[in-house]
């Protein structure tokens, strides 16, 4: 009778701890989902360093929104030149791609900060996100009246950069990510799996039917096997490494590679 209900009460014991850590999971994965927006579009801070960096260097543009808002850009280089744009990962400066770049001679880099990084004021969302990078695109053939010759993006940038890849003479993926959801599942794993994410970016084939004129340019070390893991899922695309080259270096022998 004792062992009986000394099984029992360890059971009951079992059971209630079971049922504690199944409400703490399901609140966590209840707040991540609650919070998703801010995971998969991320407000970039504005980066001081790099600005102190392009100082006299950079151009400060501007690109205006349809719904008015106004996003602060950045252009270095003779304006007259072919133009790269770049897309930054979602937490990056923009600032920060030009103070590392430097200079790129025959071609006027141009990028702008997202909807509510930097100093830019909006909050970005999935509705907005792809639809600001086409009139930032857009905003990008004003500088000289012509489309940009070479199209870049980092990380969840160079989702966006994909997107020109058909219409563009090179289009230059630095340390891509697969999706959004691959991102936010990686980062919390079994707290908020793959299937759970509803934000919807992607690298799409579609965008890359033709991978003749798109590279992956792999920059930062730890993220190399990511990036030969999607060089691996589209097959057709070209892969690069930055090495011991300066981001300038690299970029230009991945131009004229094309």
């Amino acid at each position: 009778m004792k062992i009986k209900d000394f099984a029992l009460g360890t059971l009951s014991r079992i059971l209630r701890l079971a049922g504690i850590l199944l409400i703490i999971y399901v609140s966590m994965v209840f707040y991540l989902a609650l919070t998703e927006r801010r995971n998969a579009f991320p407000r970039a801070i504005t980066h001081n360093e790099a600005r102190e960096a392009i100082a006299g260097k950079a151009k400060n543009i501007s690109c205006t929104l349809d719904d008015g808002t106004v996003l602060e850009g950045f252009v270095i280089g003779n304006e007259q030149n072919s133009v790269l744009l770049y897309y930054p990962d979602a937490d990056e400066d923009a600032a920060q791609f030009l103070a590392e770049l430097d200079s790129l001679p025959g071609y006027a880099a141009v990028t702008f900060n997202y909807r509510g990084s930097g100093n830019n004021k909006g909050t970005p969302s999935q509705e907005t996100f792809e639809t600001d990078a086409q009139m930032i695109y857009e905003c990008a053939t004003q500088v000289n009246g012509q489309k940009p010759g070479v199209v870049a993006g980092r990380g969840t940038g160079a989702i966006l950069a994909s997107k020109h890849a058909k219409s563009t003479k090179t289009t230059v993926l630095i340390d891509p990510v697969l999706s959004i959801a691959v991102v936010i599942s990686e980062k919390y794993r079994i707290l908020y799996p793959k299937f759970l994410v509803r934000a919807d970016v992607k690298l799409d084939s579609s965008d890359i039917s033709n991978g003749q004129n798109v590279v992956i340019l792999s920059d930062r070390a730890r993220f190399r096997d990511r990036s030969h893991t999607i060089k691996s899922y589209f097959g057709n695309v070209t892969e690069a490494f930055r090495s011991d080259k300066t981001l300038s270096e690299a970029v230009s022998s991945v131009i004229l590679s094309k």
